[in-house]
């Protein structure tokens, strides 16, 4: 389409407005109703696109590539049906509290009342996962919805969905650029919560500090080590936080047990119970004779949410106690030898965290690998860890692949599993075609494990084979290294301990993605 040189389509000028606001790559999936933005970004260069063979992947990836680089991303879907291909990694986002601008392509505006096939209540769709939803009708709601999502992005947080009609992309438009605003100022900390947790210390009650968001950082946990030192004190992280920092030199956190039956009476063995930068627990799934709300509520005290300023609130409380400047206990770093042939996922896991490469990302949605992984992660390198949030499977590859953009001297290394891979198996072409520095290790189970555990934890028992084929990977068997080679990423496959160390060493010493099928019992 022409245009005058000194007019902008619509799409073009919400792409520098975007970019403006510090947004600087754009993971999409266009169709029919977003060329008029792919033409607009071929004239924007500042936003980097990239492609993904489904919605999904690019949700899921944005996601990752908030955890990690802490901007935002923006998603291009294709009218309500391509962004409902999207909702799940991006209820995955909601959770982890990332920022994503999120756009989706609309009929023309004038179309939309004729109902054409396609069409749909997008509005209704992108409530449950957006902090904010804008539409664009007109040149001038164009420009308010803009700049209300972009200063949505930059003051509140969280997804932030503009519904863009096709003729409002490819129209002029003469606005100004839209300006960026400063970010919002973290919310305050409860000091009060946090005199009574240092008196609670200081008295030598047993207390708990349950960690999330930026309490699980670097800086944070080496000051909350001093407190971690006393004998009353104990620390555990949220089950499923966003991110996390672990290794070698920061004090071992482990994470709250995900089962209400486990999680409940560990929590009642505090006398106090400080939650910091995160949510007080809720149980996973509900469980007969156990409360939603985990622990006792009268124990509990919030020093400070999510997007709160932890580290005033930590600064206070170690003021206040004055714990010793006692040294940290140093661990040894982990070791993969005298493990022997058997590859089970323990011992997976063991070479994996013996050999995990110092400043890597560690991508972990796998439960079969992912949990052992973490038993050991505070005796590898020091590595940042991203796990599964929202609960909705299909997020690991996706936001692997994400977290490479966000950081591509960074080593990511993806703890999989065969079921959860498949949700979002397209996420590895996306990794060949960008050339993305991502090893991943994907346990071949040959079934969906976490149900089969789940069945057996609740008592039930399957007779029949056509049921318990619900559950199994089976008949057929998936060929990882076929499927892992026509998405262009080079795959082996292992089933001894030597075999797994060699690959993985050999997939680390390379640049590029790599799959290493483990095949287990």
């Amino acid at each position: 389409m022409s245009q005058d040189a000194s007019q902008m389509m619509g799409a073009q000028w919400l792409l520098k407005s975007a970019a403006a606001a510090g947004i600087e790559v754009c993971f999409a999936n266009p169709g029919t109703t977003e060329l008029p933005f792919v033409a607009a970004m071929d004239r924007a260069t500042e936003i980097r696109p990239l492609l993904g063979l489904f919605e999904g992947v690019c949700s899921g990836a944005a996601d990752g590539y908030y955890r990690i680089r802490r901007k935002p991303a923006m998603t291009l879907t294709h009218l309500g049906p391509g962004f409902a291909n999207a909702i799940a990694n991006l209820h995955n986002a909601r959770r982890a509290r990332s920022t994503i601008f999120n756009v989706i392509g609309e009929h023309m505006s004038w179309h939309v009342a004729a109902d054409p096939p396609l069409a749909s209540d997008i509005e209704s769709l992108a409530r449950p996962v957006s902090a904010g939803v804008w539409r664009a009708d007109t040149s001038a709601t164009l420009h308010s919805a803009t700049v209300g999502a972009l200063h949505g992005l930059q003051q509140i947080g969280g997804i932030h969905t503009l519904i863009l009609p096709m003729d409002l992309q490819e129209d002029p438009v003469h606005h100004a650029i839209a300006p960026a605003v400063a970010a919002q100022a973290p919310a305050d900390y409860n000091a009060g919560a946090v005199a009574t947790v240092a008196a609670d210390i200081t008295a030598g009650r047993k207390v708990l500090l349950y960690l999330g968001a930026d309490a699980l950082g670097e800086g944070t946990l080496r000051r909350l080590a001093r407190l971690a030192a006393l004998p009353n004190v104990e620390l555990v992280g949220e089950t499923f936080p966003a991110a996390s920092e672990q290794g070698l030199g920061l004090p071992a956190v482990k994470r709250l047990v995900a089962l209400a039956e486990k999680a409940h009476p560990y929590l009642l063995g505090f006398e106090r119970i400080a939650v910091l930068g995160a949510e007080p627990p809720v149980a996973f799934f509900g469980a007969r004779g156990l409360p939603s709300h985990l622990g006792d509520p009268a124990r509990m005290v919030q020093l400070c949410g999510p997007r709160g300023r932890v580290g005033e609130a930590v600064d206070d409380l170690l003021e206040r106690v004055r714990p010793p400047a006692a040294p940290m206990a140093l661990l040894q770093r982990v070791s993969d030898t005298d493990l022997g042939e058997a590859l089970t996922a323990e011992t997976a896991s063991r070479v994996i965290a013996a050999h995990l490469p110092a400043n890597a990302i560690v991508s972990a949605e796998g439960a079969t690998l992912g949990f052992p992984f973490n038993a050991l992660a505070s005796q590898a390198e020091r590595h940042t860890t991203i796990v599964l949030t929202g609960g909705a499977i299909g997020q690991g590859l996706p936001s692997a692949f994400g977290a490479s953009v966000a950081a591509p001297d960074r080593k990511v290394v993806a703890l999989q599993s065969d079921g959860s891979a498949l949700f979002t198996i397209q996420a590895l072409w996306s990794m060949a075609r960008e050339g993305s520095d991502v090893v991943v290790v994907l346990a071949s189970n040959r079934r969906y494990n976490i149900l089969i555990n789940e069945m057996a934890r609740t008592g039930y028992e399957l007779t029949s084979e056509s049921v318990r084929d619900l559950l199994s990977l089976g008949r057929p068997a998936v060929d990882w290294q076929a499927l892992s080679t026509s998405f262009g990423v080079p795959a082996s496959r292992v089933d001894s301990v030597s075999a797994l160390r060699r690959a993985f060493q050999a997939a680390l010493a390379e640049r590029g993605p790599r799959l290493i099928e483990v095949v287990l019992p």
